[in-house]
């Protein structure tokens, strides 16, 4: 198998396993803020953050990395503007993620201060946590898009 083919294997399955990963991530979540219990929420959501934070980041760092490896190999100009605006709609995505991890803290915090996710504090950082959520979701959907039209 030439290095290519590989390396497209590779890139293709890690960008599979960020999405799948997200998705449970919000799965687990929200099942944990719908049972109502301050513990049980607090504790997934140190379990997502624990988890969450390493992923973004080794995403943020793997997927580039292996896409410009992909493009160097086939020899396309870097110049491209599907692949600059890739780029910066990822740099996007990854912040307002960044910003997920930030506002998914506080609402831990304030869910094990306040006796469950019922308070009105609560409710206003999980809909800014869900705003960040859907914003960092479509950049990602709109970078996924790109690469796959790949128009020259």
């Amino acid at each position: 198998m030439d290095n290519y083919l590989l390396l497209k294997i590779i890139h293709g399955a890690s960008t599979l396993a960020f999405f799948t990963g997200l998705g449970g991530f919000a799965w687990y979540g929200w099942r944990a803020w719908r049972g109502g219990s301050a513990e049980q929420l607090g504790s997934s959501l140190r379990r997502i953050l624990l988890l969450g934070v390493p992923l973004l980041i080794l995403s943020a760092v793997a997927l580039p990395v292996s896409g410009w490896w992909l493009v160097d190999l086939v020899g396309w100009p870097l110049g491209q503007m599907w692949l600059l605006g890739s780029a910066v709609l990822y740099l996007f995505g990854c912040i307002a993620w960044l910003l997920l991890f930030g506002r998914l803290s506080r609402l831990r915090e304030q869910a094990l201060a306040e006796g469950g996710p019922a308070s009105a504090q609560a409710r206003r950082s999980l809909k800014f946590s869900a705003a960040y959520a859907t914003v960092g979701l479509v950049l990602f959907g709109a970078v996924l898009a790109l690469m796959i039209a790949k128009p020259l």
